[in-house]
């Protein structure tokens, strides 16, 4: 479950072929650099069901100007992002979003 008006931060990217083997171990170390950053709640790293490379993160945050603190570190080229910032091929989609509370629990 949710926390009311957290932001959902979907990032959906392609991983470089060389890289299927580390991501796994490099996702787990960016989990443990997003827990330094400001209004961090959680991440969910989700990885393909079949032979794509295309994989997606969830995570949550407090508020808008935190996941924007974040995203921001990782384009400024922060350290503790570089290893994945080196595994990402192609980013296809990357999009803050919060519950419409207005439609109610679908």
């Amino acid at each position: 479950m949710m926390l009311k008006n957290t932001i959902v931060e979907v990032a959906i990217f392609t991983v470089k072929e060389d890289s299927i083997t580390s991501v796994a171990e490099i996702r787990t170390q960016v989990k443990k650099s997003l827990h330094t950053f400001k209004g961090f709640v959680s991440i969910n790293a989700l990885q393909p069901v079949n032979s794509s490379r295309v994989f997606a993160d969830i995570a949550l945050w407090e508020t808008l100007e935190d996941a924007h603190a974040a995203a921001k570190a990782f384009e400024d080229g922060d350290e503790r992002f570089l290893p994945y910032m080196h595994c990402i091929e192609d980013i296809k989609f990357m999009g803050h979003f919060i519950e419409n509370t207005n439609e109610g629990n679908l």
